[in-house]
């Protein structure tokens, strides 16, 4: 028995070294991994994409295809064509992309200005959208199915230069560097082209214009509905983001680059969250991890309580507050939070009302026990306070001794009715809907329309996830997103 031992032992530590060395390997990038990415990118922004996808290629081993086009060509072939990502030289592509449901999320990458392009020194002093329409310009203009070339198309016309600038142009081509190459060929004098493209042509200059500086464009890339490797394709596209990775191959290039998030391969983000909100996100945040290879630190407790975390030095990177109040206290530290959902109280009693409650005058009669939050841990227990100061109750109830608990949060005080420790407890409607258990043990009374919280949902001014963070409000308000929270009684605020 005694020989059997260190071989057991033996064993057991190399199952458990084998392990630790199989979660660590999961941590660090994975140049084995394998696999393929299709990647539809406007053709202006070759020379910097072109860079990254090389570096992301030998840094984990995952072949990224991209094919360079025109990004209005390149849009209408994506029903067709599929693929895992998509990179427009301007976000209304993305829009329309995703209003057909053909792209999912989206991460802004750089800005774009457009301008005239002249040969070197500009020796026909061409300085104004009305100097492409005089007769001896010749001018290559961009054929609008290209982003460039719906944009100047629009805003030429615009100005009411369309016409005249169009008979002028000798020649019509598809991509932004087509157009560009002609001027510095000397096959044209003047071209309208994006600044980051001009740049990359020695012999040329830029010469800016009020009527295209004040409507800056930005490249955001999609990640398509069709690709099978979701979670690959959203990873690539935070690289290509990311301030210290993609986006410096960008500004090398002379782009103007967006404040990007820092590059992480498996980022970790703290969500703080009313508890209130556990039921209708929950299962969201799980998808969100599994979907873009990320972990959120959920922390759910009375917002009270929250607030004094923050206060004592806590730093989440989002907020999920249960009212607008408790994010007011906060509000210094947050971005302006958007109002997302509406919540009702509710009184929740014993199923069968054998109290004959009907209402919050009923709380006052002699030997109930009542639950209600704490008014500095949660912002039920404040509403709550504030509802039954309005109604002139609260003082009252308190001399009573009927109240049997002061709760940090509002399901603590949902188990507590469905345990029947309680008569009666006012309650969010989604701490009542939380499970099938507590609607078998308990039954809703309806208060006065004024007895609700707003949910507001804010991101921390000074979160190194702040693209990462605006991807998650967007999931967890999206269309599933929505279904949850309407599934737990939550009325929906989020303006289309």
């Amino acid at each position: 028995m005694n020989s059997a031992k260190p071989v057991f032992f033996a064993t057991l530590l190399g199952i458990i070294t084998l392990a630790g060395l199989l979660l660590f390997k999961g941590r660090e990038p994975d140049k084995t991994a394998g696999g393929e990415l299709v990647f539809h990118c406007a053709a202006g922004l070759r020379l910097p994409v072109s860079e990254i996808v090389e570096n992301y290629e030998e840094e984990f081993g995952i072949t990224v295809r991209p094919h360079f086009a025109g990004s209005g060509e390149l849009a209408s072939q994506l029903e067709v064509a599929g693929g895992d990502l998509y990179l427009p030289a301007d976000v209304s592509y993305i829009k329309s992309t995703r209003e057909k449901g053909l792209v999912q999320e989206a991460i802004p990458a750089t800005y774009l200005t457009a301008g005239l392009v002249v040969a070197k020194g500009n020796p026909k002093n061409i300085r104004t959208i009305a100097d492409l329409a005089k007769k001896e310009v010749r001018v290559s203009l961009a054929n609008p199915s290209a982003a460039i070339g719906k944009f100047t198309k629009k805003v030429l016309a615009g100005v009411g230069q369309w016409d005249g600038i169009e008979a002028n142009a000798t020649v019509f081509k598809f991509t932004v560097n087509d157009i560009a190459q002609d001027v510095s060929t000397g096959a044209a004098d003047a071209a309208i082209v994006w600044d980051a493209v001009a740049g990359l042509f020695e012999n040329l200059d830029f010469v800016h214009l009020p009527e295209f500086d004040q409507r800056r464009k930005t490249a955001t890339v999609g990640v398509l509905q069709s690709s099978h490797h979701p979670t690959m394709a959203l990873k690539f596209a935070r690289y290509l983001t990311s301030s210290d990775r993609g986006l410096l191959s960008f500004a090398k290039h002379g782009f103007d680059v967006v404040d990007g998030d820092p590059w992480d391969p498996y980022p970790e983000i703290k969500l703080f969250s009313g508890s209130m909100l556990r039921p209708a996100i929950e299962q969201q945040l799980r998808l969100f991890e599994e979907r873009e290879g990320v972990r959120v630190l959920s922390e759910y407790e009375g917002c009270g309580t929250l607030v004094s975390m923050m206060n004592a030095g806590a730093t989440p990177d989002a907020y999920f507050s249960c009212d607008l109040q408790f994010l007011d206290q906060v509000q210094d530290r947050f971005e302006k939070g958007t109002v997302v959902a509406k919540n009702d109280m509710v009184l929740v009693v014993k199923k069968g009302n054998p109290k004959q409650l009907t209402g919050l005058k009923d709380l006052l009669r002699s030997d109930l026990k009542v639950g209600l939050a704490h008014a500095q841990k949660s912002a039920l227990g404040k509403l709550s306070n504030d509802l039954l100061t309005k109604r002139g109750l609260l003082k009252d109830l308190e001399s009573t001794g009927n109240i049997e608990i002061l709760a940090s949060k509002g399901d603590e005080l949902a188990n507590q009715m469905q345990l029947g420790a309680l008569d009666a407890a006012i309650i969010y409607r989604s701490n009542a809907l939380s499970s099938d258990q507590i609607l078998e043990q308990c039954e809703i009374i309806e208060l006065a329309k004024d007895a609700y919280a707003t949910q507001p949902y804010a991101v921390h001014r000074k979160t190194p996830h702040k693209q990462l963070l605006l991807r998650l409000e967007q999931f967890l308000t999206g269309t599933e997103g929505k279904a949850q929270f309407l599934k737990y009684g939550f009325h929906w605020k989020l303006a289309p």
